[in-house]
């Protein structure tokens, strides 16, 4: 079965939006476009601000959704958060966080694992 993966990715940001959400993070921003790329979401927990991208893929087939976020994405990220901070005047204490997720071939989610302070 083939997926559109705008869509199959915007599902995995939405799931990692309400996973976030009942754990207490505060949602600022999804998808902040910078030069550099763009930023899944843009949160609080408690003082911190937590850039986080997300990785979603269907089934395990070519790899898991974390083995996609390599030292460049995460310096890209990092590029990103810094425009960001920069544009909005924000002087806090920041870290970036990966969530991976998994889908079933019928798009259930099978998997959500979310990785703090990876960079």
């Amino acid at each position: 079965m083939k997926h559109d993966n705008k869509r199959t990715g915007r599902l995995g940001e939405d799931l990692a939006c309400d996973y976030l959400k009942k754990r207490g993070y505060r949602i600022e921003e999804r998808n902040f476009s910078t030069r550099f790329g763009e930023i899944d979401m843009i949160c609080y927990q408690g003082e911190i601000l937590v850039f986080v991208e997300v990785k979603t893929k269907i089934g395990h087939e070519f790899g898991e959704p974390e083995e996609m976020v390599n030292r460049r994405k995460l310096s890209r990220v990092k590029k990103m958060a810094q425009v960001y901070l920069s544009e909005k005047g924000i002087d806090v204490s920041c870290r970036v966080d990966v969530v991976a997720v998994v889908l079933d071939e019928e798009e259930n989610l099978e998997r959500l694992d979310h990785y703090q302070a990876v960079y």
